[in-house]
Order: C-alpha cells, then structure tokens, then sequence
C-alpha cells in the first residue's frame, strides 16, 4: 500500500494564481489526511477491537452487504387445559394462544461473532462434522469474532438423521463418583460395571443460548438444506 497519494496539481497557465495554488495544497492536504485515517482504519477487518458501534455497522452494510442481526426470541404459550388459568378468565373448553415474542438487536461483539461464522473461509470448502464443530467453538470462545485454535470440540455433538440435522452443546462435563472396580465394594451392593457419576454445570459456554438464538433466527448460514435444531445441555 502506498504511503502517499497521488497529488493534484494546476495547470501550467494557472501556476501564477497564488489562490487556486492554495485551493490545491489544501484539497491534497486533506485528502492525505483522509488517506492516511482509511489506511489506519482498518475497514475490512471487523474482527477485534478495530472497529465497533455505528462504524461497525457502517462498514458491515457498505463492504459485508449486511445489516445489524436481530435475535429473535420465540416463546408461545397455550392456555386452556385444566389449571393453566384462572376460573371464568376464558370461556370453558375455550382455548387462549398468547405469542410472547421478543427481539433484541445483536451487541457489537454477537454481531462481530454472526459475521465470522458466515465469512470466514480459513476452513476450506469441504464440508466434514469436524469442521462444523469447529466453526461452533469458534462463535462459542472467539471474543469479538477473533480465530481460535479449538481442536478441542468434544462440547459439541453433532448428529444426522432423516428429519435433518442435531447439534447439542454441552455446558459442562460429567464426573465419576464411583465404580463397580473389583473389591472396592460389599457384595450385592452394586452390579457388575456398574459406574456412578454426576453432572458439574459450567459457565465456560456463555455464548451457547446466544448461538441458538442466533440460529432460530436464521443469521448463521449451513451449507447445506436440511432443517437443523439447536439444543443446550446443562
């Protein structure tokens, strides 16, 4: 990238007119300053810190073709079973279907993570279980929608079935507390290989609910058109 512009300049008959000289100096003045604060801005980059707010917004519609994401969050509820509501609030054997919908504009850095997820190609073009799950740690750990080394996907279940595909990601691990380990307990206390263990939530995952969220609303692209749910264990 160059340093500095190309400059304008006068014609040769108008070099003795000391006004239109300075109109020229001040246009590549300026027009260096705004040079210099593109090349510094670093636009196409939205991940990380460089840019945020209205900018980010500004360049992800201008460059990206994308408007700030909406999460929509669906939650119906049916009244008119026995004991759902009150006496005389619907008419018996009535039936009540009340849509409590929510939708919440997406923060700077969902927004940022909504964007890796649908333009990053440093995973190549070859569709493998794999690398979904690693495009899914990514938006789950990758702050501002930065790259993460997330070799370590086991949170992350993926499944393929007739009606489409399942992805579950799992809020926490699961602990043994006990096993059926030969003389390590009284007869008739325990079958053979029987193991006890419980499970330990964790807050590692804070972005799981977003990403589903996310995912029910249609903001991340699949690369392939079968339905998919979203489900969060823990």
């Amino acid at each position: 990238m160059l340093d500095n512009i190309i400059k304008a300049y006068l014609y040769q008959q108008y070099n003795d007119d000391s006004n239109l000289q300075a109109l020229i100096d001040a246009y590549n003045k300026l027009a260096q300053e705004i040079y210099d604060w593109m090349a510094g801005a670093n636009l196409p980059v939205f991940i990380g810190g460089y840019n945020a707010g209205d900018q980010l917004r500004w360049i992800a519609k201008g460059i990206y073709g994308v408007d700030p994401p909406v999460l929509v969050s669906r939650k119906v509820r049916v009244f008119g079973p026995y004991n759902t509501l009150m006496f005389n609030q619907i008419p018996f054997d009535g039936r009540l279907i009340s849509d409590e919908s929510e939708q919440v504009t997406a923060s700077d850095d969902l927004f940022k993570r909504i964007m890796t997820w649908n333009f990053y190609k440093g995973d190549g073009f070859e569709f493998t279980i794999p690398w979904l799950k690693r495009r899914i740690m990514r938006f789950l750990t990758g702050a501002d929608g930065v790259d993460v080394l997330n070799d370590q996907h086991w949170s992350v279940s993926v499944l393929f079935s007739d009606d489409g595909a399942s992805i579950s990601i799992i809020k926490g691990f699961r602990k043994l507390t006990n096993a059926a380990v030969y003389d390590s307990f009284a007869f008739n206390t325990m079958v053979l290989n029987q193991k006890d263990s419980v499970f330990i939530k964790s807050d590692e995952y804070e972005f799981a609910y977003l990403f589903k969220q996310a995912f029910d609303s249609g903001l991340l692209h699949m690369p392939f058109y079968q339905s998919v749910s979203v489900s969060i264990v823990g």
